[in-house]
């Protein structure tokens, strides 16, 4: 049964440590991010990336435009006699491993947004926190940059294909006829699907900031924990390194 999460939000996060203990983990389904609006918008910035030829990002995007469940980890433990509940995008932990803890008090248990494990820089967050503010507002930056000049492209090829002197005829209608408009409204209509899925994402970013701040990493809010993992994949890591488990 599907369980909606609401979008995340720690106020009085604090660090715990110590060695975990009566660790207990399930792969379950929930949905942790959009509402029926966000759906739609979440479609429109699966076109853009198909069209950015990000066939592999397009497609989960897509998906998910059309449902709300996602797989996640739902971890219980101990940790010095302090119980620890709580939502992570994958768990590569175990009993006895020593680790940090990001982690809000809610009534009968601590409630989980972040564990790293020192020893091997290993750190897992909350579902879809994985960047800070800066990192973030960069990287949908990028996209739209890539996306629009994509889509311009293919555009422009489509008309060769018809004929050079289409092509001409239709870019100089477009610069000295008043059609300017047309590949300016197209970069308009990215940019406000791209700013409208960066700011749907902006409660998760503001958490994976916080966590950043009480593990004490360096330039929390200049971290990007896609980037930083790239290459520092062993042969132990499971396949959803890099992108639901990352080392910083």
């Amino acid at each position: 049964m599907t369980e909606f999460i609401k979008h995340p939000s720690a106020t009085g996060i604090i660090k715990l440590t110590g060695k975990i203990e009566n660790y207990t983990v399930s792969r379950q389904r929930a949905s942790f991010v959009f509402t029926e609006s966000g759906q739609n918008k979440l479609g429109a910035v699966a076109i853009a990336a198909s069209l950015a030829g990000m066939g592999g990002q397009a497609m989960p995007v897509a998906s998910n435009a059309t449902s709300t469940d996602e797989d996640a980890d739902y971890v219980e433990f101990n940790l010095q006699g302090k119980s620890i509940k709580g939502w992570l995008w994958r768990s590569p932990f175990q009993d006895g491993d020593y680790v940090e803890v990001a982690a809000e008090w809610k009534k009968d248990h601590y409630e989980v947004f972040g564990v790293t494990r020192p020893i091997d820089k290993a750190i897992s967050l909350y579902p879809h926190c994985s960047r800070s503010k800066n990192r973030h507002l960069k990287n949908s930056f990028k996209w739209w940059i890539i996306s629009t000049i994509t889509l311009q492209i293919i555009i422009s090829l489509g008309l060769l294909a018809i004929g050079w002197d289409t092509f001409l005829e239709i870019w100089r209608y477009m610069l000295f006829e008043g059609a300017w408009w047309l590949p300016v409204g197209v970069s308009a209509a990215f940019a406000i699907a791209v700013a409208s899925m960066a700011n749907q994402w902006m409660p998760f970013v503001r958490v994976a900031e916080k966590v950043f701040v009480i593990f004490g990493l360096p330039e929390p809010s200049n971290i990007d924990l896609v980037k930083s993992s790239k290459k520092q994949r062993t042969a132990q890591d499971t396949p959803e390194f890099g992108s639901m488990y990352f080392r910083y």
